[in-house]
């Protein structure tokens, strides 16, 4: 745990970590142009969860690089799947590779019907940007370990209200 000005932790798991992350969105009121309102902020937070998910991606593949592993590719379900989870820890508030709603990382992806060899998942909270939720992941060493992990070849990002999680998988030998 850091604190700065605001609370950031980070948590690695048995073999997995996690990112996710977004923000909150404020209920509109009754009226037709509150509704408008609400449907050009939707897609405003849409907008920066997808660009920050997509900055993680290329700052990890930048490490992986560094390390001289190949990138990562990124995997439309198991962002589907970070993003949920992250929604979830938000909702329900916990932090925790263990949801109270879908359980372990694992039986999560058997849930979006998600194939493996390898996987691996990094969780953060607090984080404001894509580059500070990776250096402080770049510092822990579980999920470093992560990151940096040569049997996994895909990856899905989330984000929500400084949730932020990171799904790996390996598909191959």
């Amino acid at each position: 745990m850091n604190k700065k000005s605001h609370l950031r932790r980070i948590s690695a798991g048995l073999v997995f970590s996690v990112l996710a992350g977004s923000l909150m969105l404020v209920p509109a009121g009754s009226g037709t142009a509150d509704a408008a309102s609400s449907k050009q902020i939707a897609a405003v937070y849409a907008k920066i969860q997808t660009e920050r998910a997509a900055e993680v991606v290329a700052l990890v593949n930048k490490e992986r690089a560094a390390a001289g592993l190949k990138p990562l590719t990124v995997h439309t379900n198991l962002s589907k799947m970070a993003k949920t989870k992250a929604i979830d820890m938000f909702k329900n508030k916990y932090f925790n590779h263990t949801s109270p709603t879908y359980g372990s990382p694992f039986d999560m992806m058997d849930s979006f019907n998600i194939t493996y060899r390898y996987a691996g998942e990094n969780i953060a909270m607090g984080q404001r940007t894509a580059k500070e939720v990776v250096e402080d992941w770049m510092n822990s060493p579980g999920h470093k370990a992560n990151i940096l992990n040569a049997n996994y070849n895909l990856i899905g990002v989330g984000y929500y209200n400084e949730y932020w999680v990171q799904e790996f998988i390996g598909t191959k030998d």
